[in-house]
């Protein structure tokens, strides 16, 4: 069954109505909540790819994610033309969509632990070893840590509350932020949501009018697809250019690359060896980069129209890069930056050094978990600053804990790490 405009554009908000504003529309309220949020800030100390500290101009996860949303408002605007192609006019649908899909791709990253993967990663480990060995309750088990199902907890619970309903943000906003909205890998190859958060997420299915597609597994929103894709080009072509700058790959490695993904034409390449020549290798390296995000965009318009039908009724199962012209280059071009850039030396120490600060952290403060009235435990306790009428709930202290370490940004773990084992 295909999904509708008018259900996908929901302005409802799923704690309580709110009063129409007739300056200001939802979803732009919505970006605001999100750029204000202290979850939000703290990205700017949380790594992209390269170490903190190894320059100035590299991307962090914040600025990455403001690239994100202006590569997201470009698409929803293609998006917007190929609907209104095929459907007549929508009312409301340009504005809405470029404000929904911004807001999404501004907080595609929020729920990331501090160190990325390898923090993830830690996180997981640590819980597993402490069911193992009796630290903690069996019921955990099937716990597994995804950056994506902690963005929605947190967009809907634990980020600067308001009575525990997280930013409080539109139906339609959290359909798009949502790209794998499942339990548990299947349909999707990951999973965007916790248990925990399920009810709240089947209330933005209906909401939104996205079909629950098995159990606990829906279609995922048109517009997450390009949250996604915008994600793909700027993290893509973003990483080939804090390498050049990184001096971890060679410009004409990076324009090689890009020119791949994008099928750059001659007076394309031309112009951009006039730029070398005029200008040196990273400022050409910034015109390289602005050229390919440009092309890339143009690119997907063609994925958007041949599959608007599979967006629309929920049965697209790739993303939209890889349905597109360019996703032969894109797998190319992943492997290249997995052997030459993600494998760096300077890149696997810091994940190196960030697994073993999450994972011993996580070992500590699990001793709160297991038994919150032993002595290093009320220590412990005060640090996290638990609540004391909740943290009689196994589950509270459990999730509290998964909730504090996965808020730090790098430099505040390292810091408790450091403090609390005398490094």
């Amino acid at each position: 069954m295909s999904m509708n405009w008018e259900q996908l554009l929901s302005s409802v908000r799923l704690s309580h109505p709110e009063l129409p504003d007739v300056k200001r529309s939802a979803f732009h309220k919505d970006y605001g909540r999100v750029l204000y949020s202290s979850a939000f800030r703290r990205l700017q100390d949380k790594t992209q790819v390269f170490p903190l500290g190894r320059n100035d101009y590299v991307r962090t996860r914040l600025t990455h994610s403001l690239e994100v949303a202006n590569v997201g408002g470009s698409l929803a605007m293609e998006l917007t033309d190929v609907a209104e192609n095929r459907e007549g006019s929508i009312p409301g649908l340009q504005a809405a969509a470029g404000e929904i899909v911004a807001t999404a791709c501004l907080a595609h990253d929020i729920g990331n632990p501090p160190f990325g993967h390898s923090g993830e990663t830690a996180i997981e480990e640590a819980v597993q070893d402490a069911i193992s060995q009796g630290l903690c309750d069996s019921s955990f088990r099937d716990f597994r840590f995804e950056g994506n199902a902690q963005g929605f907890r947190l967009l809907t619970r634990t980020c600067d509350p308001i009575r525990g309903m997280g930013l409080d943000l539109t139906a339609a906003t959290l359909g798009a932020f949502t790209k794998y909205p499942c339990c548990k890998k299947g349909v999707y190859k990951k999973f965007g949501l916790n248990a925990d958060e399920l009810e709240r997420f089947r209330e933005v299915a209906a909401l939104c009018g996205l079909p629950e597609i098995e159990e606990n597994t829906w279609a995922r929103h048109p517009l997450a697809y390009l949250m996604e894709a915008a994600d793909d080009i700027s993290y893509l072509i973003a990483d080939m250019e804090d390498a050049v700058v990184s001096k971890i790959i060679r410009y004409e490695e990076a324009v090689e690359q890009l020119a791949r993904l994008c099928g750059f034409e001659a007076h394309t390449l031309d112009s951009i060896e006039r730029e070398r020549v005029r200008s040196g290798p990273l400022a050409a390296m910034r015109y390289v980069r602005a050229r390919a995000i440009g092309t890339c965009i143009a690119n997907l318009r063609g994925a958007i129209e041949q599959h608007y039908d599979a967006l629309m009724n929920g049965t697209l199962r790739s993303s939209l890069m890889q349905s597109s012209c360019m996703a032969e280059a894109y797998r190319e071009v992943q492997q290249f930056s997995l052997q030459h850039i993600y494998s760096h030396e300077s890149v696997v120490k810091i994940e190196i050094t960030g697994f073993n600060v999450i994972k011993s952290l996580m070992e500590l403060f699990l001793k709160w978990v297991r038994d919150p009235s032993l002595p290093l435990s009320r220590k412990i306790g005060a640090i996290l600053h638990a609540d004391p009428q909740l943290e009689g709930s196994l589950r509270y202290r459990f999730l509290h804990v998964v909730d504090y370490i996965s808020g730090m940004t790098d430099s505040f773990a390292l810091q408790t790490y450091n403090t609390l084992f005398g490094k």
